[in-house]
């Protein structure tokens, strides 16, 4: 067996940029690796209808970013979501 691209030992990480795309706009545009414990969920409420997002926080200028849901797997995404309604069950 030969080892074709090595793994992330950490867990799940992704290059990304601070756009502030999903929440006004205005990221500073730092390339940063963020790693699935940066990963949070929001929602944006309108009548009985809820959206989630997985959004990151920027080290540098502390803007929410949201990253497309199908760029992060799916345990990551479940981690995210049980912590968001965990939070806001209490």
């Amino acid at each position: 067996m030969r080892v074709l691209e090595k793994g992330n030992p950490n867990g799940w990480e992704k290059e990304v940029t601070c756009t502030g795309k999903g929440n006004g706009d205005g990221g500073c545009n730092a390339r940063l690796m963020v790693a699935e414990a940066d990963i949070f969920v929001t929602a944006s409420h309108c009548r009985d209808e809820v959206d989630y997002y997985y959004t990151f926080l920027c080290s540098e200028c502390n803007t929410k970013t949201d990253i497309p849901e199908r760029d992060i797997p799916s345990r990551v995404r479940t981690k995210a979501m049980d912590e968001y309604k965990g939070k806001n069950n209490r």
